[in-house]
């Protein structure tokens, strides 16, 4: 992406956490990116478009950083926390840091549905993948590495009860993965 887009993208994201989707302008945008906003036309279609794009963004972010974990050399059970708190981690702490939480929500639901999806299937399949290469026994509680997955995603969703730093909420998630990693082991 060249700079111009890339700009306009990293104000957007900044500016949809900071007012929400609907207080938030393409003139508000334009003033933020440094740029004209028919350079932002050029570019977006409308808000609606610069807001998918920037779900895309994160999902993107959010998948790079999942993959990477599950790359490492380390304990499975490390690999499998890094790449549940990239995920979990990563959504606990923007949605934290917004005051519009719950709007931004809403309109990825509405917006970025499809985006959002595709992340979700990508990134299970991803974690599937590295627990169908360990050592586990998914039989034992007739589980195979794809429910497995979905099992450990689920847990790790609620890794946010009562957290109140990042640390915590990595901490949260390296419990339940290892908890029930140990139980198919």
């Amino acid at each position: 992406m060249s700079e111009k887009p890339a700009r306009i993208l990293e104000a957007a994201s900044q500016l949809f956490q900071r007012y929400g989707f609907r207080r938030t302008s393409m003139d508000l945008v334009a003033a933020e990116a440094g740029v004209a906003k028919p350079t932002i036309y050029s570019h977006f279609a409308d808000k609606e478009t610069l807001f998918r794009a920037v779900v895309e963004k994160v999902c993107e972010a959010i998948y790079s950083d999942a993959k990477a974990a599950s790359e490492t050399d380390g304990a499975l059970e490390d690999r499998v926390a890094a790449m549940l708190s990239a995920k979990h981690t990563h959504f606990w702490e923007v949605m934290r840091a917004s005051p519009h939480a719950e709007e931004l929500v809403r309109s990825t639901d509405e917006i970025g549905e499809a985006i959002v999806k595709r992340l979700d299937r990508a990134y299970a399949k991803l974690l599937a993948d590295v627990l169908a290469g360990s050592d586990l026994h998914f039989a034992r509680f007739d589980l195979g590495p794809a429910s497995c997955a979905q099992l450990l995603i689920r847990a790790s969703s609620g890794a946010s009860h009562d957290a109140t730093s990042v640390s915590m909420h990595r901490r949260h998630v390296k419990e339940i993965a290892t908890v029930i990693l140990a139980a198919l082991r």
